[in-house]
């Protein structure tokens, strides 16, 4: 094992413990004190409950939850371990950021069975209640696919140039 091997996992993995203790300490801390408005009529903390997943995932089902967020934490791992040399730091960045929203996640609900909600834009914007594990998951997975599609089109833009020298070729 080489030394930006063992650079880059622990950086990895504090990015992953260091998200998971922020998300989870603002959850303990917004249950102890109800409600607070952060920024007035934009932002407010306040506890919400969530049986489910996105999309209504496991319903009131903390087996079925875990369960799921196991495979995909599983298959985020498979694939960083595996094309470890395929991936760039960024991408696994990236990925830690979806791994440790996954986490934190699922110890809300194993501990207490539901997952702790509490940053609500209210009116200003349309979304639902969410926390920052959520937050980082969809930093993460929104990240991922930019990557993979600008990946995608320098792929594509290097095939398309590669068969237009073989057509000049041909002439």
């Amino acid at each position: 094992m080489n030394k930006k091997w063992t650079k880059e996992s622990i950086l990895l993995i504090s990015i992953v413990v260091i998200i998971i203790l922020i998300d989870q300490a603002l959850k303990i801390w917004v249950q102890s004190i109800g409600e607070i408005s952060i920024i007035s009529g934009i932002l407010n903390f306040k506890v919400n409950e969530n049986n489910s997943a996105a999309y209504g995932i496991g319903s009131n089902s903390t087996i079925m939850y875990v369960l799921t967020n196991l495979i995909v934490l599983g298959v985020i791992f498979k694939f960083i371990t595996t094309q470890n040399e395929f991936v760039d730091k960024k991408l696994k960045i990236f990925l830690s950021f979806i791994v440790a929203g996954g986490i934190s996640n699922v110890i809300d609900k194993l501990l207490r069975g539901y997952v702790t909600e509490f940053m609500d834009f209210g009116q200003v914007v349309n979304l639902p209640v969410f926390n920052i594990a959520d937050l980082f998951v969809i930093i993460g997975w929104v990240s991922v696919a930019a990557i993979f599609a600008s990946f995608t089109v320098k792929e594509w833009n290097s095939k398309k140039k590669k068969n237009g020298l073989k057509d000049q070729n041909k002439q």
